[in-house]
């Protein structure tokens, strides 16, 4: 098994991932439920199409980096598909799912995306920690 030449790398991205992509769950489920109790937080950062790109320039480059250092070091196919998924997931909500789907189906798709997202760095983050002990803080 090839060893990573960038453990600490492939930990902050998957973090940076996870952060992110939790991010992106929390605004789809936050945003309505404040909506309906009348807070206008929403209707200020929450809601701003630059907050979605934000993420979207977050979670996608943190994927691309956590997959692509796991998988080389780990070879798991679950990883590379629960990544692919959901970072295209992710994509397309913030690109073109509004118009077909509208809001509420954007929101939807957003929310399994990053679930499917979140699942695959948890899981490219375990198996690289079982691989070797020293990939940072948290390894242990």
């Amino acid at each position: 098994m090839l060893k990573s030449k960038s453990p600490a790398l492939q930990l902050g991205a998957d973090v940076v991932g996870t952060v992110g992509s939790s991010l992106c769950a929390l605004h789809c489920a936050i945003l309505p439920l404040s909506l309906v109790l009348g807070t206008t937080l929403p209707l200020t950062l929450m809601g701003e199409e630059i907050f979605h790109l934000g993420l979207l320039y977050l979670v996608l480059p943190a994927g691309i980096v956590a997959f692509s250092l796991g998988c080389r070091e780990h070879r798991d196919a679950w990883v590379l598909a629960l990544g692919a998924i959901g970072m295209l997931g992710i994509l397309l909500a913030a690109t073109v799912l509004h118009d077909v789907l509208g809001e509420s189906g954007e929101r939807a798709a957003t929310l399994a995306a990053a679930v499917v997202l979140i699942s695959a760095h948890v899981r490219n983050y375990r198996l690289c920690r079982a691989s070797r002990c020293d990939c940072g803080p948290l390894g242990g």
